[in-house]
This record gives structure tokens, C-alpha cells and sequence, in this order.
């Protein structure tokens, strides 16, 4: 055997173990929370922000995600965010999504806190997602109040104001009834996993450790290293989301 078939099989059992070594965890706790970020809805064909054609090389992405932008260009901040909209409407959940919803089935105190927008982890059929930063499926009117619609054209029908995206854009607080959940969901768990997400911008970076303080045990599943929780976590899996998550809930459907 060549050292590079070797350094392979060597590599395809260390994950095989860190994958059983997971799949025990989720079988010993009895409230896990799952945190995910862009990361899980990759597969789904929406860009994540960080990577070489993501949101953040759009210069249309930096012009129109802070909330007085609307005020400031109307039509071109209600055309990039329907535009969104419409990729979001197009996107399917993957397997990466339907493995978390499947996991709440098989542990119904499971927690899904998400830093996405897309809604997918519920059209997956995930229950009570906390979604932190908001959901691009809705919309509503910061000059009226409405929250409920219709939005013709992305127009309140109540007042003619130009509608806006029901999300948390650059200068906005987190809701705080959310964000308390959230906080209140890691600090009662045995299991917290990080899915996708890098876990940098607060304060949903904080979750992690709000869990870890109460003794909860850490597991990490990212394709890149996160060096400021993979030091601490009691697994890294290294790999993509819609990937690795079918294999510990076929892990998980043997118990």
C-alpha cells in the first residue's frame, strides 16, 4: 500500500471513530441544541458569506444590509433583497436539513437555533426553530407596523410604504425574546452542536460557551478548523454538513 492510500484509510477511520465517538453523545443526551450557520444551507445553492462568491463579494450585498439603506435607495434595496427572496423560494432543504429535523423526531427536546434566514430547517419539518437573525420569508413595515401583509410589489397595502425583509440587517439588535430563548435552550443543554458556522459575530457566538459553562459537552461539525471551540469540543468533525449529519442519524436510528 502506497503512504498516500495509507494517509487516506488512515484518515477515513479516525472520522469513522470521531462519528461513533458522536453518535454515543447524541445517544446520552437529553437536551442536545444545534446551532447552524450558512454552512448547512451550502447544498442548497445559497452562498454562504465568506466564500470566494459569496454575499460579501457582491457589491450589492454591502450596499443594501444595513436598514436605513432602504431609506436611502428604495428600489435598489427592495430589488437585491427580492432577488434573494427569489433564490431562497427556488431552494430545496438537502440532507443536511432533513437529518436535523429527523434528529428532533428521534429527541423531541431538541433545540434548533439558526443563524440563517432561508426557513429551511422548518420546511425540512425542524419544529420551534429559533431563527436568530430573522427569516427572509417574511416581511413587514417599519412605518406602519405591519407584519402580516399582503406586500404587492413589496409595498405595505395598509400604508404604501416600500416593505422590508423580517431580518436582522448590520446595526440591528438580535429579537430579544429570541436571543433569550437561545440563550436559555444552550444553558439547559447536556449536548451543543455547531454546524456550519464559524461562530464569530456576538452575541450568538456566546451560546457555545454559555453551554460549555453549564457542562455541556461540545461537538463541531465545519469544514474549515474553528480554533477558538475546536481546542474545547469533545469532537471536531471535519467535513460538510449534508455529509456527515445523515451518517450520525444513521448512527442515531439504530438506538
Amino acid at each position: 500500500m502506497s503512504s498516500s492510500s495509507s494517509s487516506s484509510a488512515s484518515a477515513s477511520d479516525d472520522l469513522a471513530l470521531r462519528i461513533d465517538r458522536t453518535v454515543a453523545l447524541l445517544r446520552g443526551a437529553r437536551r442536545i441544541v444545534v446551532f447552524s450557520g450558512a454552512g448547512l444551507s451550502k447544498a442548497s445553492g445559497i452562498p454562504t458569506y465568506r466564500d470566494a462568491d459569496g454575499l460579501w463579494a457582491s457589491q450589492n450585498a454591502l450596499k443594501f444590509s444595513h436598514a436605513e439603506d432602504l431609506a436611502r435607495d428604495p428600489g435598489g434595496f427592495t430589488k437585491f433583497w427580492a432577488q434573494r427572496l427569489s433564490l431562497i423560494e427556488t431552494a430545496s432543504p438537502n440532507p443536511g436539513h432533513l437529518a436535523l429535523a429527523q434528529l428532533q423526531r428521534l429527541r423531541p427536546a431538541t433545540r434548533l437555533i439558526t443563524q440563517n434566514v432561508d426557513g429551511l430547517l422548518g420546511k425540512a419539518g425542524g419544529q420551534d426553530v429559533l431563527e436568530l437573525h430573522g427569516s427572509l420569508r417574511r416581511w413587514r413595515c417599519d412605518h406602519c407596523g405591519n407584519r402580516s401583509g399582503p406586500w404587492p410589489f413589496h409595498r405595505c397595502l395598509r400604508c404604501g410604504s416600500h416593505a422590508r425583509p423580517d431580518v436582522v440587517m448590520f446595526g440591528e439588535m438580535l429579537n430579544p425574546g429570541v436571543l433569550l430563548d437561545a440563550q436559555v435552550a444552550a444553558q439547559e443543554s447536556d449536548l451543543f452542536l455547531v454546524v456550519g458556522s464559524t461562530t464569530i459575530v456576538y452575541p450568538a457566538a456566546e451560546l457555545p460557551k454559555l453551554a460549555m459553562a453549564r457542562g455541556a459537552r461540545l461537538v463541531t461539525l465545519n469544514i474549515e478548523p474553528l480554533p477558538h471551540l475546536d481546542d474545547a469540543a469533545a469532537v471536531v468533525l471535519r467535513g460538510a454538513s449534508e455529509d456527515l449529519l445523515p451518517q450520525l442519524l444513521a448512527g442515531m436510528a439504530g438506538d
